[in-house]
């Protein structure tokens, strides 16, 4: 298991003491969760996966309850594999049961509750500049003060700002609400890690991260390699019996 040694951000008070950037809503997405969701808020979690950030198509819809995480092109291949573990829809190609998934909120949330799963990202706001070619105002330094690319601008370069801090304690916060204080925290990609090992040092709760499984997005590299070690973890992961009973603790 990972460990890294940060010092603790600063407290919220003192951040919010600081003049600094404030997000804009409108490109805010909620988690997958009980914390995040009314129509989620029976669900007793079993397992807790954090991606990086929203994309294009989480941040479309203008009413906020309807933005939610992995719902592009990605997302169709995390939740696709999802249900061909757990729902044992083995026997479509890959591509086809892709194009038959359902995506819509209300497909997702019930999902979630079948399989007591909740998703979150990391940070809640996109973080790819990509994504300000559809939408020039959820641009991350912008909205953010930060971004993922490699330069002055990305997170890693201003892991010691108030922005940084802020969303580090966003999910420190989300990562020990009650529904999911005592899961284990998997690590979806490199960037995910990154900030949820962070988080979770900060609470002194290292102890829950459980390791990183290949962000969806990346599945298609090195000729599916990444997709194929993916898939390994989770099956791992579904057909765990003990790890299912600690978490239901």
């Amino acid at each position: 298991m990972r460990t890294v040694q940060v010092s603790r951000p600063q407290t919220i008070d003192r951040v919010q003491r600081k003049r600094g950037i404030r997000p804009n809503e409108r490109y805010l997405v909620p988690d997958l969760s009980p914390e995040a969701r009314l129509n989620l808020r029976q669900l007793k979690p079993r397992y807790l996966f954090v991606a990086e950030s929203p994309h294009v198509q989480e941040v479309e819809p203008e009413v906020q309850e309807q933005r939610r995480p992995l719902c592009g092109a990605a997302g169709k291949k995390w939740w696709g594999m999802l249900a061909q573990l757990l729902d044992g829809h083995l026997v479509l190609p890959a591509e086809s049961r892709e194009q038959q998934l359902d995506l819509s909120l209300e497909s997702l949330e019930s999902f979630c509750l079948k399989h007591h799963l909740a998703v979150m990202n990391a940070v809640q706001y996109p973080l790819d500049p990509k994504v300000s070619k559809s939408f020039p105002e959820a641009d991350p330094v912008k909205n953010l003060g930060f971004n993922k690319v490699s330069g002055p601008d990305s997170y890693q370069k201003k892991k010691d700002t108030p922005e940084v801090a802020r969303a580090l304690i966003s999910l420190g916060s989300r990562l020990s609400h009650e529904a999911v204080k005592n899961l284990p925290v998997y690590a979806l990609g490199n960037d995910s890690e990154w900030w949820v090992l962070r988080a979770l040092a900060a609470q002194h709760e290292s102890h829950r991260y459980a390791g990183k499984i290949p962000h969806p997005a990346a599945w298609w590299r090195r000729g599916g390699w990444f997709g194929q070690v993916a898939e390994e973890k989770l099956s791992a992961l579904f057909r765990d019996p003990l790890l299912a009973h600690q978490s239901r603790s």
